[in-house]
């Protein structure tokens, strides 16, 4: 299968991590992340600080119909009026984005994103071009079942808002990656799709395996158009056959609770492999655990995973092309205090030879 594949730009071994942090101080979210990752930093996304930096509602600015109660934290799409102005107007703009206009119609804004401000002024304040950045945006599929319409019905069921939804996703994707291009040699663009754990429940009731690949496959196109290096995020357990099926060019599991959870995908992980794939390794605990946690435990962990899928046929070589090791998922429920533990790991990983981990 071929796919936009840029991963051969990757190094042997790459740090970064998931985006959420639990800091009410985005200054110093900011210094934690570009102290401790060197070489693929990331964007922090704050909804402790501020609930528009939530998940579900940070990248639904100026979308049509989106409404939100900031103090309620209620959220969804109006559709009464499906052929409304902004909604033609949405499009007009998601036309000429797509064939190459700026998309500033789709900028995260101050209020919703200080965390990106703030990132972003300290990359123009420091000079200096990195390797690579990281940024996150929701999955098109984990907003449009998780958001809903004014009647409580998640907004995947409408066939005009659902579009909205998805391809809004996929603007605001680019609008990152436009705004870090100036300060990187190339950007990393992780969909969240914390929901694709609930694939198979009534949770995704209707929803076929092709819904599944369309909606991930025209973010991935639209964020891979400007440049990135794209992947998705999911850390429970899933059908991964979904996600090496489609385009994407990463894909970052729990390895932490779901060290095996590939291992029953063989054929279908191996192709994803062949065709330039990279697993991203969240092996680095986001909960309690990281108090006992070191960067030798980590690297036990790596292991065995490694093992585990080479004892099912898949070849070492491609596993071991690229490595990429995140924490499990996001640190928004930690403390502080953990938090630095985690980043802790994070550095000291950030700072081995690749050869240090597999050839000792």
């Amino acid at each position: 299968m071929a796919g936009n594949c840029m991963t051969e730009a990757l190094p042997k071994l790459l740090t970064t991590a998931i985006g959420s942090m639990p800091h009410t101080d985005a200054d110093a979210a900011v210094n934690l992340i570009l102290d401790s990752l060197k070489t693929a930093p990331h964007l922090p996304q704050l909804s402790r600080r501020d609930p528009r930096e939530q998940m579900w509602i940070q990248y639904s600015e100026k979308l049509p119909g989106f409404h939100v109660d900031l103090e309620n934290l209620k959220y969804y799409f109006n559709t009464s009026d499906e052929s409304s102005g902004p909604v033609e107007k949405f499009y007009e703009d998601y036309l000429k984005i797509v064939e190459g206009s700026p998309s500033e119609a789709f900028a995260i804004t101050e209020d919703y994103g200080l965390g990106i401000k703030l990132f972003i002024d300290r990359l123009i304040k420091d000079h200096s071009k990195r390797s690579f950045l990281k940024a996150q945006v929701t999955g098109p599929l984990s907003f449009a079942l998780s958001v809903t319409d004014e009647h409580g019905k998640p907004i995947f069921y409408h066939p005009i808002f659902k579009d909205v939804a998805v391809k809004g996703m996929g603007l605001k994707a680019m609008w990152l990656v436009e705004k870090l291009k100036p300060f990187a040699e190339k950007i990393i663009l992780f969909f969240d799709e914390p929901s694709l754990s609930a694939y198979g429940s009534s949770a995704f009731l209707g929803v076929s395996s092709s819904d599944v690949i369309e909606s991930l496959d025209d973010v991935f196109s639209m964020a891979s158009s400007v440049g990135a290096i794209t992947g998705v995020h999911c850390c429970g357990n899933t059908d991964w056959s979904l996600l090496m099926q489609s385009t994407v060019d990463i894909i970052n599991f729990d390895a932490v609770d779901y060290l095996e959870s590939l291992a029953i995908y063989p054929e279908q992980l191996s192709n994803f492999l062949a065709r330039g794939g990279v697993l991203a390794w969240g092996a680095v605990p986001n909960d309690s655990r990281i108090n006992q946690e070191s960067v030798d435990l980590t690297f036990g962990r790596l292991r065995r995973g490694v093992s585990v899928l080479e004892e099912k046929g898949i070849n070492s070589e491609l596993l071991l092309n690229h490595i990429i090791i995140t924490p499990a998922c996001g640190c928004s429920s930690l403390t502080i205090e953990e938090t630095e533990k985690v980043y802790a790991v994070l550095s000291k990983i950030d700072e081995t030879k690749f050869e240090n981990i597999f050839n000792d």
